[in-house]
């Protein structure tokens, strides 16, 4: 959940600087561009270390990403979509950057829906 929050974050900042960078007449130099390429970057690693946890949590231990009642081709499917939105938001980073913010946004309430499914997050979130 921590790496998603994180990666909202980074994509809403990515759109802002983007904005910011169309509105200096896109420049490819200055203090501006270079917050954008960082920010693009930041979302770029973050959604790496996203599928990488994704990856491992199936490879290495299953039963804690499944559960006890959670069937284990629905915890498939679900890692599988989850990873199919990571690539459409590493996409977005590079092609689509006024999309980011509901992009993440949406992202985030995925995960946290996935992670109360399983029982790994309370309720509240």
């Amino acid at each position: 959940m921590q790496l998603a929050q994180d990666l909202e974050w980074l994509g809403c900042e990515l759109e802002h600087y983007g904005h910011q960078h169309a509105m200096q007449g896109y420049p490819e130099s200055g203090p501006t561009w270079e917050a954008f390429c960082a920010k693009q970057r930041g979302v770029l690693v973050t959604a790496d270390k996203i599928v990488r946890e994704l990856k491992s949590a199936v490879r290495y231990n299953p039963s804690h990403l499944v559960g006890v009642d959670y069937p284990v081709e629905e915890a498939l499917d679900s890692v599988t979509a989850l990873m199919g939105e990571v690539e459409e938001i590493k996409h977005c980073s590079v092609f689509e950057v006024h999309a980011m913010p509901s992009r993440v946004r949406a992202f985030t309430r995925l995960i946290g829906q996935y992670l109360q499914s399983t029982a790994k997050l309370p309720r509240q979130l």
